[in-house]
């Protein structure tokens, strides 16, 4: 019986640790200009950080900061102003979920990325590039404490939705992510190479584990290079 019951305690103890783990993670998001650098940055942050691998990197190129579209399908430029990520307000981003403890890590990479919310591709122009945060709660959230760290001189302004361009202003956009979600960009958006720095192919390989979305893009199985990654 004594048995029995010290292994039930243990099993108890397990999914109870793993409930916690669970729980204790947060689901944010980061925008900086041009996706596809952002979310290498964050992607081997978690590579390197969390030891994550495969499947298990969250990093996720998205759309975020502006309207809930009526079928809740947002996708990039595509000629369709219902659900055209530009025309419905949003900003590049790339969205994650991250443990709580790990977040000021994050915090801090974003800062790496966005010294003081300027981006390093000015030469896209737009709200669909303004600098971006979404936190649970938005500005008024609890881990605004430690994105305050490395913020410097940085302004964090209430995110209202479809807010415009941040270039020259010092000025990130931090929403509530519980009114603004992100909405995860097309498949062939995801682990992409910059516009002037390529990341190889080891990096490259991790779309496998990427979903396509049922935007456009993705269904006609056209739009992973080319054009679409010349013209922006």
């Amino acid at each position: 019986a004594g048995r029995l019951l010290l292994l039930i305690c243990s099993v108890v103890a397990f999914r109870s640790a793993a409930l916690l783990r669970v729980v204790d993670e947060v689901e944010v998001y980061f925008g900086c200009g041009c996706f596809w650098h952002v979310q290498h940055g964050f992607a081997t942050l978690e590579i390197s950080s969390l030891h994550r691998t495969d499947g298990n990197i969250s990093s996720r190129t998205a759309y975020a900061g502006g309207r809930e579209p009526a079928g809740g399908l947002v996708c990039y430029h595509d000629g369709n102003a219902a659900t055209d990520y530009g025309s419905l307000g949003n900003a590049e981003a790339v969205a994650m979920t991250v443990p709580r403890g790990s977040f000021a890590e994050f915090a801090g990479r974003f800062w790496e990325l966005c010294p003081g919310g300027a981006r390093n591709d000015p030469q896209d122009q737009g709200g669909e590039y303004r600098s971006v945060i979404g936190l649970p709660g938005g500005i008024r959230s609890p881990l605004m404490k430690e994105l305050l760290v490395k913020a410097g001189h940085t302004t964090l302004a209430e995110g209202r939705g479809s807010d415009g361009d941040t270039l020259g202003t010092n000025t990130v956009f931090v929403y509530d992510t519980a009114n603004f979600k992100a909405h995860v960009a097309e498949a062939y958006h995801q682990f992409h190479n910059d516009m002037v720095e390529s990341y190889g192919s080891e990096y490259g390989a991790l779309r496998k584990w990427a979903s396509k979305t049922k935007c456009a893009g993705d269904q006609s199985g056209g739009a992973s290079g080319g054009l679409w990654s010349i013209f922006r």
